[in-house]
């Protein structure tokens, strides 16, 4: 709320001292020069103009709260979009790290199967293999 203040307008060349600053002239002051006609006193019927002005402000409320409500939506399908991917990567994560944990499994007991402590017995009982000494070794020409 604006204070108004009271100051004379001498500088001016007015006599009406006392006169609040920013204030318009009373209809009953007469030295004020306001002389209501009987034009601007009765009021017209409004044009269709004038209607569609007085309509246009609602439409802006309407129009900013269609932005609003849609700018909202978009925020909360994104935001339900980002829940979804999050959950699918964290699967697929999940995937990645057991098919990891798997290939060291397997390539474990490939290492423990490839041994010749394993091989060996295997060789020797199944397939009737003998360990080579000098004398079974023959070059072929």
């Amino acid at each position: 709320m604006t204070t108004i203040a009271f100051a004379p307008r001498a500088a001016f060349g007015n006599n009406r001292d006392g006169e609040l600053l920013g204030a318009s002239p009373s209809r009953e002051d007469p030295i004020a020069g306001f002389e209501p006609n009987a034009a601007a006193m009765s009021k017209a019927a409004p044009s269709e103009i004038e209607k569609a002005v007085r309509r246009m402000p609602t439409l802006y409320v309407i129009a900013f709260f269609g932005v609003v409500v849609l700018s909202a939506v978009m925020i909360i399908w994104n935001t339900l979009q980002v829940n979804k991917l999050t959950a699918e990567r964290t699967k697929l994560d999940d995937q990645i790290t057991q098919s990891e944990q798997r290939l060291i499994r397997l390539r474990a007991e490939e290492m423990q199967l490839s041994s010749p402590d394993h091989i060996r017995p295997i060789a020797e009982t199944k397939l009737g293999m003998i360990e080579a000494n000098g004398q079974d070794v023959v070059i072929v020409k």
